[in-house]
């Protein structure tokens, strides 16, 4: 295809202008703001309109602010939304809090400047007001014109507004004129090569492959919808906050910018050098290569409606010696269908007694602290009853949930890799590993759920050895935090809760993961350590049910013994949530997708490694 030809067909599908008018359908949007909050404007819908100002430090209209302050206070109640909106002047969150200390309104860091571009703010002291329902521009030009576009918007009258001129400060938009003419194989191609195409090829999990430039140009106003809403990739986390993660899967500003600037641009390719059909990727099911241990879990007819009960399936290992792991891999039968697996490892002499976990673990607490438990327990049995495990973990977080789930106590024993979606591989360290002893058994609790037809799953466990003989010097460990005690009120928009889990020894943390579902929104993850000074670890801003992923550390973070983590979240039990079920109903604790779970998974290894073999 030659470059006329092209240009033709990308300006056909493409936003034609990087700058809107008012009244124009400029599309939805999503941004972090200086606190962390992930901001998605359709999650607005139930608001009239969305009023919006530029702020910069020291350089924020301090007239247009005040005037804004004043819709605020008269607005606010009766659906309208206010946003600043930092249009990539500065990307320090520090600064920008600092400058807005006494402004209780959020903002919005848009450090690619690309949502800025979209609105078509031009000048500092400019103000939009925006419909997140149609998403168009009802109203720019000068903050005192808003307080007629609110009114008229709340009165539902029809208005056709023409962009107004202001005075105020120039916004400089650093790179629109540098993407001017970007390159489709030199600038967008690697980019796409890079963060998409691992699942958007054939025979991917995506819905559709991006195998070649005109998949690419076809796809383009979708493309440039997900960046901006932060849908794509998937996973996304603030990583301008906390530690960096080896597998962390954001576009960097820069390949934001470009991707959506070359869309606004019309999509160009130039001549026939397509990088994306060179791109080669590796046979079969398995990332990790061919295992040394296939285990194949026994095919399961899934019903295409209705409710499948969890399953517990046990499998034999059929091993005749000891072996040392290095790490696993779940090739799912159909993923459609299949939810989560949890994977306990059952040594050859059967399943932990927990009973007598529980009292070996309440032997080593301080013994005021596991008199009361003890006495707790002893009361509820008593009296008929079950004692309420949630208030026991609670009362004492030094307590290993884990061992509980079924991880057991010892520290030798390998672990093998579960499944949920975007997370199915667990792979140690060279050096690091587990044993499975010979006779050694698997329990699989197995989750499907129905897709509307009938399904059979055959999903297949890879396990890989270190070589016969060789014993590795290290073993991972780690933890579980569980909030047995959950309820959400109905429609309940950001219902926050805390869970602390003990770092018992000095450890280096490898991984991080949050367990939510339909409800959940956010997870953060912070390190409390024994003086009293605490470190962000990892922020997940816009938690996503559909991926369940294990966020690793680049570099693993040391934390001395009695370390704790606090896994800070909220749920979104409102009509706002277009995953929530049902929105009406207060919301507790349970197994099934529509009742709610709030976890972390953690992995550490212990610093001293006395414990091992």
């Amino acid at each position: 295809m030659n470059k006329t030809a092209s240009f033709l067909i990308g300006s056909a599908i493409a936003t034609t202008s990087s700058f809107a008018a008012a009244g124009e359908r400029v599309g939805d949007f999503a941004l972090i703001d200086h606190l962390g909050a992930f901001q998605s404007m359709n999650w607005y819908d139930d608001h009239a309109a969305i009023a919006i100002l530029p702020q910069a430090v020291g350089a924020t209209d301090t007239e247009s602010l005040k005037f804004l302050q004043s819709l605020q206070a008269k607005f606010d109640s009766q659906g309208i939304e206010f946003f600043l909106l930092n249009p990539g002047l500065q990307t320090d969150r520090e600064a920008v809090a600092a400058d807005t200390a006494d402004v209780d309104i959020p903002v919005l860091m848009d450090d690619t400047q690309l949502v800025s571009e979209m609105l078509g703010l031009t000048r500092l002291d400019e103000a939009v007001l925006y419909s997140p329902r149609s998403f168009e521009l009802l109203y720019r030009g000068p903050v005192n014109g808003l307080e007629s576009a609110i009114s008229q918007t709340l009165e539902g009258k029809t208005f056709d507004l023409v962009a107004e001129a202001t005075m105020g400060k120039k916004i400089d938009y650093r790179n629109t004129k540098v993407h001017s003419d970007l390159s489709y194989s030199k600038d967008i191609a690697p980019i796409i090569a890079e963060n998409c195409a691992e699942c958007h090829r054939e025979g991917g999990i995506a819905p559709f492959a991006m195998n070649n430039s005109l998949a690419v140009q076809g796809w383009s106003p979708m493309i440039r919808e997900v960046v901006m809403t932060k849908r794509m990739p998937p996973g996304q986390i603030d990583n301008k906050v906390g530690h960096k993660m080896k597998n962390e899967m954001n576009l960097s500003d820069d390949e934001m910018q470009k991707l959506v600037h070359w869309i606004n641009n019309g999509s160009v390719v130039e001549g026939s050098d397509d990088p994306l059909t060179a791109l080669v990727w590796p046979e079969g099911k398995w990332s990790l290569g061919e295992p040394d241990l296939i285990v194949k879990v026994p095919p399961q007819t899934i019903p295409a409606t209705g409710v499948v009960d969890y399953m517990d399936i046990p499998i034999d290992l059929n091993l005749n010696e000891d072996r040392w792991v290095r790490g696993s891999e779940v090739a799912p039968g159909d993923p459609t269908v299949l939810h989560h697996i949890i994977t306990t490892v059952i040594p050859p002499e059967g399943a932990p007694n927990f009973q007598q976990i529980l009292m070996d673990t309440l032997a080593k607490l301080p013994e005021e602290k596991a008199t009361a438990i003890r006495t707790q327990i002893f009361a509820a049995v008593a009296a008929g009853k079950q004692p309420d495990i949630a208030q026991i973990f609670e009362t004492a977080p030094e307590i290993d949930i884990s061992a509980f789930l079924g991880g057991g106590t010892d520290p030798n024993m390998a672990s093998v890799a579960g499944y949920a979606p975007g997370n199915n591989v667990s792979l140690n360290p060279e050096g690091v590993g587990g044993l499975l002893r010979a006779g050694t058994t698997l329990s699989l609790q197995m989750h499907y759920t129905t897709s509307g037809k009938e399904s059979t799953d055959e999903t297949e466990i890879g396990i890989y050895f270190y070589p016969e003989g060789y014993v590795p010097e290290e073993r991972m460990s780690g933890g579980v935090g569980n909030a047995f005690s959950i309820s959400i009120p109905a429609g309940a928009k950001d219902h926050e809760m805390q869970l602390v889990t003990l770092v018992p020894e000095e450890a280096e943390i490898h991984s991080l993961m949050p367990h939510m579902h339909f409800r959940g929104k956010r997870m953060s993850f912070t390190a409390q350590y024994p003086d009293g000074s605490e470190e962000m670890l990892l922020s997940i801003p816009a938690y996503s049910f559909n991926w369940q992923l294990s966020h690793e550390l680049e570099k693993p973070v040391r934390v001395p013994a009695g370390t704790k983590i606090v896994a800070t979240g909220a749920f979104d039990n409102s009509e706002q949530n277009d995953f929530n079920p049902d929105p009406s109903i207060e919301v507790n604790w349970g197994e099934q997708s529509w009742e709610e779970m709030f976890m972390g998974f953690y992995t550490w290894k212990n610093v001293e490694q006395s414990g091992s073999e």
